[in-house]
């Protein structure tokens, strides 16, 4: 009789555990099938954000299991923070939710800044459809031909604001540079008509983005002389333009260089919010590598001009944990450069 009593006990047990449990646990394909998933965009409609997530939007389903139905969300605000502080605090953690925000965007919080409520380290990322090319260029009849000339003579330099603005002043703060910067221009294209009337002499930031996307022909027809090349790692893409890392004399004056230009890798950074399903991260991010490699994507991309060079989401982690471990006072030195650069 006890005998008895044991096993129906356990069969009991099997039971309650079965009640417990969902009888079939959800696909990631059973998630996604007839579901609506949007993409927060961190700018504004048009703005150089928006069209990349909007031609992801159209070629990820078809990569994702299930097939969902994508969504734009543009919210704009703070340099994509406050899309940033929605996706971290506010958006559902299973998978329905992603963004697009600006690299830079993600170390916010490490250099004190309060409205930033996040920690950069903890998003999803899923990975970046472009490493930006950055540096230095000068107009053809500058009297600038090599980085040396940058410490030996003043160069006019447009800025109106981000990296046009905060790469020159870490140059000249960090390494002697003698850019002398002329601001209030209301952004980039503003800094290329500047050029072409000689308002000014050079300008740094995106190459790529900006110079390669609205003048092509400036570097096709040497119009302009790239002086350096920004950005975390060397990248062949650049040829053999030097690197601005060769000219710090400290490592610790790399270090820091590397907190203020590093967020290039991560031009145009898709991401989702922390904590969702493993299977549905795993997922999405198979899906959006298969999407930078998409030939219809590519075609797309192409007929309206966006760079797509990608990198992927493990790469992001490591250059976030990278910064994120760095010693404060070099964190320090970094966000006071950065505030002259505003």
């Amino acid at each position: 009789m006890g005998q008895a009593v044991r096993i129906a006990a356990v069969f009991g047990s099997i039971g309650v555990t079965m009640l417990a449990t969902p009888a079939t646990a959800q696909s990631v394909e059973q998630f996604y099938a007839g579901r609506q998933v949007s993409i927060v965009v961190g700018f504004n409609p048009g703005g150089a954000y928006d069209p990349y997530a909007r031609t992801v939007a159209r070629h990820l389903p078809k990569h994702l299991p299930g097939a969902p139905n994508i969504v734009i969300k543009n919210m704009q605000g703070a340099g994509s923070v406050i899309a940033a502080n929605h996706l971290y605090n506010v958006a559902s953690r299973d998978g329905s939710e992603l963004g697009v925000i600006a690299g830079g965007a993600a170390l916010e919080p490490l250099y004190g800044k309060k409205n930033a409520q996040f920690d950069g380290r903890h998003f999803t990322w899923l990975g970046s459809a472009n490493e930006e090319i950055a540096g230095c260029l000068a107009w053809h009849s500058a009297p600038f031909k090599t980085m040396a000339d940058l410490f030996a003579q003043e160069m006019i330099t447009g800025a109106s604001g981000a990296s046009n603005l905060e790469f020159p002043t870490a140059m000249n703060m960090v390494l002697g540079t003698r850019m002398k910067l002329v601001r209030g221009y209301r952004g980039p294209v503003d800094i290329l008509l500047a050029l072409e009337r000689g308002e000014v002499q050079g300008m740094c930031g995106m190459v790529n983005t900006i110079v390669g996307a609205q003048r092509p022909d400036w570097l096709r027809d040497q119009k302009v002389r790239i002086l350096v090349q920004i950005g975390l790692e060397r990248t062949a893409r650049m040829g053999e333009r030097p690197f601005v890392m060769d000219f710090a004399k400290t490592d610790d004056d790399k270090r820091v260089l590397r907190m203020i230009f590093g967020w290039t890798i991560m031009g145009r950074p898709f991401l989702a919010p922390p904590g969702i399903p493993e299977d549905r991260k795993a997922a999405l991010v198979k899906a959006f590598d298969a999407t930078m490699r998409d030939p219809a994507f590519l075609e797309d991309a192409a007929r309206q001009r966006l760079e797509i060079a990608p990198i992927d989401g493990a790469q992001i982690d490591r250059f976030l944990a990278e910064v994120y471990a760095m010693p404060k006072p070099l964190i320090e030195r970094a966000a006071k450069i950065l505030a002259q650069g505003q």
